[in-house]
């Protein structure tokens, strides 16, 4: 899909979807503010410790994200089990920007392919996130209700990572739109201006998952549609 235009959402756009998702899987929005401030803490407890972006440019977190995908081809990574052939079929699209969905990373980093980005909400494996992070990708890690003991015990080891939260944005903790990590890297790379977004390893209707996961992946599949709209 060849886009032809950036594009943003505003909170106010994203909150309808955002409330319709609390009531269907029943979660509250005050626990995913409570993970926002929390994030927005412990990435504000990183500045000045003098970790780099892994490029050594000393660029702040988006801007660095923003050069990465602006402008650029971008190849979302699922983590269906179709990946690994998925990749191995890739020709003219292996120079393209690698954003992974969160387990993907590991994936790809068996593959000897280190992603540009990885965007994830640190239920992944914790050792590909770090290891990924350690080889310089731009790390995007999401903040929710249900993960603040991951956030406490992983954001200090990231390479100044960014920040994102499905509820109201914050100061230094981003809201470009989507809920699951798949979708969620649509919609990143839409925002910061990819000219194209090509997606491999995606099964939005696979059968062998759990009916919660089958949920997830129908919303995912209806968030990317959103974000992939051409104009």
């Amino acid at each position: 899909m060849v886009l032809k235009s950036p594009f943003f959402m505003r909170f106010e756009e994203w909150e309808p979807f955002y409330i319709e998702i609390l009531e269907d899987f029943g979660f509250t929005r005050k626990r995913d503010e409570e993970a926002a401030e929390l994030l927005s803490e412990l990435l504000s407890g990183n500045v000045g410790t003098g970790w780099g972006l892994g490029d050594g440019s000393g660029k702040e977190p988006l801007e660095r994200l923003t050069g990465l995908i602006n402008g650029r081809t971008v190849v979302v990574c699922g983590n269906a089990p179709s990946l690994s052939s998925d990749l191995s079929r890739l020709g003219e699209e292996k120079e393209s920007c690698f954003i992974a969905a969160d387990g993907a990373s590991a994936i790809l980093l068996k593959k000897a392919k280190v992603p540009d980005v990885v965007v994830t909400d640190l239920d992944g494996d914790p050792s590909a996130l770090l290891e990924a992070s350690r080889q310089g990708s731009a790390m995007v890690v999401h903040a929710h209700g249900d993960n603040l003991d991951a956030l406490r015990a992983y954001v200090p080891f990231f390479r100044e990572p960014l920040g994102t939260t499905q509820s109201r944005p914050l100061r230094n903790v981003h809201n470009f739109g989507g809920f699951t990590d798949g979708d969620r890297c649509a919609f990143l790379a839409r925002s910061l201006g990819a000219s194209r977004v090509k997606l491999i390893g995606f099964d939005f209707y696979d059968p062998r998952v759990t009916p919660r996961k089958a949920k997830k992946l129908l919303w995912a599949k209806r968030l990317i549609d959103l974000a992939l709209a051409e104009g």
